[in-house]
């Protein structure tokens, strides 16, 4: 069962020999039972701050793209994403296989591919769209076709006129799609190119953004790297780090419980501890050591001197 936040803070207060807190008097703990609450958080956040790739904070992303649309905003929760991870999922219905993205930086792709972008326009809906509606009303026409198709989620739509806000004289399910209903502030693009991306980069903002831009509702899948948003706070909080590691955040919590009071000696000697525990997290849990295969082929053999010999 995952550690506590009373329970971390009662270890701490032990070992300084203070007054533990219960259940009952833990949200209005004050004094020291409080330094000791602000300890443990800052030790927590120090420890998920020291690497990028904790494998506790780890997630995996699943993403519909629009179609149309280059650039996606990273999950609000994002420490870090690993980009070597992007692919796209198979999916029979939109007629797309497992796709691993290759990675290219911002630079690379202005130079090489940042033209389809002029190739796309976006807008959103202005109210909800049932799957019999013929009329569509968005938040702006501009930049569209007088005549044309849209896409909308999975669904094309062929459409005859345009008003500066509305498609008219639309035929839902063109292209073999499926008429569908639409919330409210959904995407509503049209295209001139696009396919199953094969590259990812990383924008400026820190978002993401593929080549060829999807031309249909394909599913991205990554992996990255959580930050929590919010410290500990109710006395059954728990963190992600796991409870073998319990100890580092205890060290840590009485390294800062003794900075709080000014016992510099103390503090140094205990934050050195909670470094080194932090460094055997590293090592077990970052640093590992996977088998692999060698491939060193002996001068003698590769140039030819010497066969090798059969027992």
């Amino acid at each position: 069962m995952a550690t506590t936040f009373i329970t971390y803070v009662n270890d701490v207060l032990v070992k300084l020999n203070e007054v533990e807190l219960t259940s009952a008097n833990f949200a209005s703990s004050r004094g020291v039972q409080t330094q000791a609450k602000n300890a443990v958080n800052q030790a927590v956040r120090y420890v998920n701050q020291r690497e990028f790739g904790w494998p506790f904070n780890h997630s995996e992303a699943s993403i519909t793209l629009t179609a149309g649309v280059t650039r996606y905003t990273s999950p609000s929760n994002t420490k870090h994403i690993d980009y070597t991870t992007f692919r796209i999922k198979k999916d029979d219905t939109l007629g797309s296989g497992s796709v691993h993205l290759e990675t290219i930086d911002y630079k690379e792709y202005l130079d090489r591919f940042v033209g389809q972008e002029d190739l796309s326009v976006t807008t959103t809906l202005n109210g909800t769209l049932n799957n019999s509606d013929t009329t569509i009303t968005v938040a702006s026409t501009t930049g569209f076709d007088s005549t044309g198709s849209i896409v909308i989620d999975t669904e094309e739509i062929s459409y005859t006129g345009t008003t500066s806000t509305t498609f008219t004289g639309c035929t839902r399910g063109a292209g073999g799609t499926t008429a569908a209903s639409h919330a409210d502030t959904t995407t509503v693009a049209q295209f001139s190119s696009g396919g199953v991306p094969n590259f990812v980069f990383r924008t400026p903002d820190d978002r993401y953004g593929l080549y060829p831009l999807p031309d249909k509702a394909y599913t991205l899948i990554f992996d990255y790297y959580t930050f929590p948003a919010t410290d500990m706070s109710a006395d059954t909080d728990t963190s992600t780090i796991p409870d073998r590691f319990k100890h580092v955040v205890i060290d840590g919590a009485i390294a800062y419980m003794y900075f709080f009071r000014g016992e510099t000696a103390l503090y140094e000697r205990s934050f050195a501890l909670f470094n080194e525990g932090i460094k055997n997290m590293q090592s077990l849990l970052i640093n590992r050591f996977d088998y692999v295969r060698s491939t060193y082929i002996p001068k003698s053999f590769s140039a030819g001197f010497a066969t090798p010999t059969s027992f």
